[in-house]
């Protein structure tokens, strides 16, 4: 049973929950994944929109929140895996219990591959598109050579932002 089983709609089995109500660790593992993955598509799609007219300190704020979240469902998904794993080691397991949970090992690592890289590149796109700061703003308790350094920063900073949009555009 992958994540994709899950997606089609494939049942996980008859054994859903343990007899105290809790729920089993393989199914555990299967909805973090899938809420995982629900959460890393809504990352990508606010990554996507760095650099346009939404970028917002909001879009920001809502950016870093959902990775927050993300890691939060991960260290929980890593830690119902790991119980599911040590649980497969015993030799009552049926041999279909511990190919799921692979499965689901494997699909775990995979939304994980998928996280990293839109990290990578929301650090990216967070640092090319930094607002710029006009010189007028500056307070006036900055030294001329303090100007200079800002506004040479500023200048590389657009020019970034031109060759970020031309590599885009292409």
């Amino acid at each position: 049973m992958s994540f994709q089983d899950l997606e089609s709609g494939r049942p996980l089995g008859s054994r859903r929950f343990q007899t105290n109500g809790k729920q089993d660790p393989t199914q555990a593992v299967a909805s973090g994944i899938f809420q995982i993955n629900t959460a890393v598509s809504t990352f990508q799609r606010l990554v996507n929109a760095l650099g346009t007219p939404k970028d917002t300190p909001e879009l920001r704020e809502k950016l870093h929140k959902t990775r927050v979240h993300i890691g939060q469902l991960v260290k929980d998904t890593s830690a119902k895996l790991k119980q599911a794993s040590e649980i497969d080691h015993h030799a009552d397991v049926s041999a279909s219990k511990k190919i799921t949970d692979a499965k689901l090992a494997k699909d775990f690592q995979a939304v994980l591959k998928e996280f990293q890289k839109a990290q990578r590149l929301a650090a990216e796109r967070e640092t090319a598109y930094t607002p710029f700061i006009p010189q007028a703003v500056l307070p006036s308790s900055y030294t001329a050579s303090e100007v200079d350094v800002a506004s040479d920063n500023s200048m590389e900073q657009r020019a970034l932002l031109v060759e970020s949009r031309r590599i885009f555009c292409i």
